[in-house]
């Protein structure tokens, strides 16, 4: 990143480098007087493409027309495509093909079945041997694939989570209250097995660790439906606080939902200010992403 004075010259990490320019009024909806304060060099961002002149080679980009959303699916593609780049540079150098035949046989005919073709590769690595069917590529090329596969894509476990209230009035009260917890861990399996905490009462969380999130979500459905049932037979309540969720997944920091909260604030002040001179916002159409640094 080069700043600049009327914004900062940025390169295009998803297209080898090329530079892209950033104006001083794409960076933010307030006021911008020092630039440095609002960009700093070497961090990556995520950026809309504005418009692109072929003949002279100028890229315009805009920051501040980028939802928070958008940021992170973005990132999010960006790793995908830096982890199949990983296997197919590893897979060239072992069969000394070229990276561009691979590309062509392997990895952009998937792109025409799946979101992406590192998903693709995760659904390889998981047994669907229907794709590597589809894929013009020879024995030995499949073999060796399997094996980068097996190496990079190894599948990390995810903690799965669901809070829930159980409450019993009745005769048997506590009593209750634990063996219906207890009937409820005995849903879960060998490899999925299922855990209850107290985190203070009525409030008690389900937990599960697994590889396999499918399964995961499942086993913990079961187990949560046989706790309400169980309370339920013995006069008590069952209410679901949190639906189960991949802790991780969609979770933002403190700092960041601050960060955010503090930015619409600035929007909405800019906004009244415009509105308050009679200047009108000015909306670019624009629907291409880049990540910058």
């Amino acid at each position: 990143m080069e700043i600049v004075e009327i914004g900062a010259y940025v390169s295009l990490l998803e297209y080898d480098n090329i530079r892209g320019m950033l104006f001083s009024g794409e960076i933010t909806l307030k006021r911008v007087n020092f630039l440095n304060r609002l960009l700093s060099v070497g961090k990556e961002e995520v950026l809309r493409v504005l418009r692109v002149d072929t003949q002279k080679g100028f890229i315009d980009l805009s920051k501040k027309q980028v939802k928070p959303n958008e940021i992170e699916e973005c990132k999010q593609k960006f790793g995908k495509s830096k982890a199949v780049e990983g296997i197919i540079k590893k897979l060239s150098v072992n069969t000394k093909k070229s990276m561009e035949r691979l590309y062509k046989t392997i990895i952009w005919p998937l792109y025409k079945t799946h979101p992406h073709a590192y998903d693709a590769l995760k659904a390889i690595l998981n047994g669907d041997e229907q794709i590597l069917e589809g894929l013009k590529i020879t024995p030995e090329i499949k073999e060796e694939l399997m094996k980068i596969l097996k190496e990079k894509l190894v599948a990390q476990p995810v903690k799965i989570r669901s809070d829930f209230k159980l409450t019993c009035y009745s005769f048997e009260g506590i009593n209750a209250i634990k063996e219906s917890l207890l009937n409820g861990e005995k849903k879960g399996t060998e490899t999925i097995p299922i855990k209850f905490r107290i985190i203070g009462s009525p409030l008690y969380e389900c937990s599960i660790t697994t590889i396999n999130k499918k399964e995961g979500f499942e086993v913990m459905k079961a187990a949560l439906e046989e706790v309400k049932k169980s309370i339920e037979e013995r006069g008590g309540n069952f209410l679901l606080e949190t639906n189960p969720v991949v802790l991780g997944e969609n979770e933002k920091s403190i700092s960041e939902q601050m960060r955010e909260a503090k930015d619409k604030e600035e929007e909405s002040e800019e906004e009244e200010e415009k509105e308050e001179e009679g200047i009108r916002p000015v909306n670019f159409e624009g629907n291409e992403f880049s990540i910058t640094k």
